[in-house]
């Protein structure tokens, strides 16, 4: 049997199967409980968004990233300003230093290309 036959006996039998009512029915029930589902799902989330106790936990997590991004900008800062006086003080160590670390990225970019 070819593939054209094949595909032609099963696109009967589906249609055979849509014209019958009993299939028809169960497939629309279906289709409706799942859509039920649907929505309890999406008003059980709306519920959960407006919550005020939802509400003050998000607003608790985002008031912490807030804080630990500020402390974050603090150190980076008090770092930067540590590594330009080294630099300053010892400018020949800096600079192998930051040769050292070139290198080490441009191996790392040629690597990871290559992978692609």
């Amino acid at each position: 049997m070819t593939f054209g036959k094949k595909v032609s006996e099963k696109w009967s039998e589906l249609k055979q199967k849509l014209q019958d009512k009993e299939n028809r029915k169960r497939v629309e029930e279906e289709i409706e409980r799942r859509f039920k589902q649907a929505q309890e799902a999406f008003d059980r989330i709306e519920k959960d968004l407006k919550d005020p106790e939802t509400q003050a936990r998000f607003e608790n997590k985002l008031r912490d990233a807030r804080e630990k991004l500020k402390k974050a900008k603090t150190e980076f800062s008090k770092k930067k300003a540590e590594v330009i006086a080294y630099a300053k003080e010892h400018p020949e160590k800096a600079l192998v230093a930051a040769a050292a670390t070139g290198a080490v990225a441009g191996a790392l970019w040629v690597t990871l290309r290559r992978k692609k």
